[in-house]
């Protein structure tokens, strides 16, 4: 299957599963702003987004630090990140050509160090990213840091998939 087919299908894939956890555009909740509070405290990052990625924009369940509910995917870091396998750091977004010409990094805030986990569906796509931002070049994250952020999103899908009617979480099995 060619690149731009595969990517139109995994996209297809995550509308669907976003559609299904019926997540974007809820209220903030509590549980969801301390996944945000812990990946910044941990991480030692003064920004940290439950980010989700749609078609046309990424919003996020909860946001510490960032001060907005959404931005356009021209905006968006997690939107190149989702297709990584596994987590996703940029230790100076002004360097990395994945994403150095994003406003937020050329702009306001200034983003300069990234790091993020996929949220995996249960079909195995990424329907969006835990990420941690900072305005400072830092060296990468530790091992430690990294198991951190991966037992976040694994929690992060944990509560989407305990929200998924069964009907729906069975058939997304099935395919």
């Amino acid at each position: 299957m060619p690149k731009t087919m595969t990517k139109q299908v995994e996209q297809t894939e995550r509308q669907q599963a976003l559609a299904r956890y019926a997540i974007l555009d809820t209220d903030r909740e509590d549980v969801f702003d301390q996944v945000v509070r812990i990946a910044a405290r941990e991480l030692d990052a003064p920004m940290a987004l439950v980010s989700f990625v749609d078609d046309k924009r990424q919003w996020f369940k909860a946001e510490y630090g960032f001060g907005t509910r959404e931005t356009g995917l021209d905006k968006s870091i997690c939107v190149k990140a989702i297709e990584h396998e596994g987590v996703f750091v940029v230790p100076n977004a002004e360097h990395d050509p994945r994403v150095c010409g994003n406003p937020l990094v050329i702009g306001e805030p200034g983003i300069r160090f990234y790091a993020g986990a996929p949220l995996m569906s249960r079909c195995g796509v990424a329907v969006g990213m835990i990420c941690v931002l900072d305005t400072q070049v830092r060296p990468g994250i530790t091992p430690a840091q990294q198991a951190c952020l991966e037992r976040l999103a694994q929690a992060v899908v944990t509560l989407l998939e305990s929200r998924c009617p069964p009907a729906a979480a069975a058939a997304e099995v099935i395919g």
